[in-house]
């Protein structure tokens, strides 16, 4: 447990200082904004790219690793909203809402720090296959559902539209472009050149901290407000269903690699994500629920992230 908790501890230690340069005005809103754009747009992709290019990848498309981790997160997802919907009686968009923060996690801020800082660069492959669908599937499925169930004043979205949208988005996504350049110019097996490598590692080695100073940031702008029934279901689906699913099916059905294995359950125990909480108040769908699950899936990430290190270092 020592072990886990060195880990974890410092991680949410940055958190926890972001978090309190914000509340005690040392930093402004417009700063944290500033400093999320450098981490997405330069940090996180410069991460990816320099990990990916010096990196050998599977020979074989991992379908069970994806199947894992994706089939557990829709199935989850899918649940959830039927509870919410049926046995909660919320409207449509609301049981979206609190099905999608049931299987989004913070994959990219929270994900990345951990499983690289407790797995190690070993972590790489499995862990940057998962991300490449994560914001995909995810943010275009969530978006065409809450579409289908919102009253429109003029002619419906069509879902190819959305679909294509989703597709755009993705190629322009700075931690896409990050991935995808890795991966090729990995398979060139030309190393950079030395100043450049260095800059690369430079900006890289920013990423994590400064991901989550910009996490402990913006959770500021979210709060424990009401729905607590209701947000205590999707960070228990999150927490707890999510990465013991991903557990069962990387191990016990698909036999994975056990680093594979841990990368796909630790990063499937990651809290949900504001990326929820953004949804949610852009489509008024239980805008207060999505803020609960946020606020309340990080505080008690600690503790859940502890033990899913510990089951897996230890």
């Amino acid at each position: 447990m020592e072990f886990a908790l060195s880990l974890v501890l410092p991680i949410f230690g940055i958190i926890g200082l972001g978090y309190f340069a914000v509340r005690s005005k040392l930093m402004n809103d417009a700063g944290i904004d500033g400093l999320d754009a450098y981490v997405f747009t330069f940090g996180i992709p410069a991460l990816l790219f320099r990990n990916l290019s010096q990196t050998e990848l599977p020979s074989s498309l991992p379908w069970g690793l994806w199947i894992s981790y994706y089939g557990a997160m829709l199935a989850i997802w899918a649940v959830g909203s039927l509870i919410a919907r049926f046995v909660m009686r919320r409207p449509p968009g609301d049981a979206v809402i609190l099905g999608f923060g049931g299987g989004q996690g913070n994959v990219v801020m929270l994900g990345i720090p951990i499983v690289l800082t407790g797995f190690g660069e070993e972590a790489s492959v499995p862990l940057f296959l998962l991300l490449a669908f994560h914001g995909l599937i995810l943010i275009t499925l969530a978006t065409l559902l809450l579409e289908m169930t919102r009253a429109q004043a003029g002619a419906p979205v069509g879902a190819g539209h959305i679909l294509l949208q989703g597709f755009k988005a993705s190629a322009k996504n700075p931690i896409i472009i990050g991935l995808g350049a890795g991966i090729i110019y990995g398979q060139i097996g030309v190393p950079l050149p030395s100043m450049l490598d260095k800059t690369v590692e430079m900006v890289s080695l920013s990423a994590i901290p400064c991901a989550l100073f910009v996490l402990g940031g913006t959770l500021t702008r979210y709060h424990i407000r009401r729905s607590i029934a209701a947000a205590s279901m999707a960070v228990s689906f999150k927490l707890l269903v999510h990465p013991a699913l991903v557990f069962v099916l990387t191990h016990y059905v698909f036999g994975l690699d056990k680093l594979w294995v841990a990368t796909a359950t630790v990063l499937a125990g990651m809290p949900t994500g504001v990326y929820s909480s953004i949804l949610a108040n852009r489509y008024q769908a239980a805008p207060g629920a999505a803020s609960s699950v946020v606020v309340m899936g990080t505080g008690l990430s600690i503790v859940t992230l502890t033990l899913l290190l510990m089951l897996f270092l230890e």
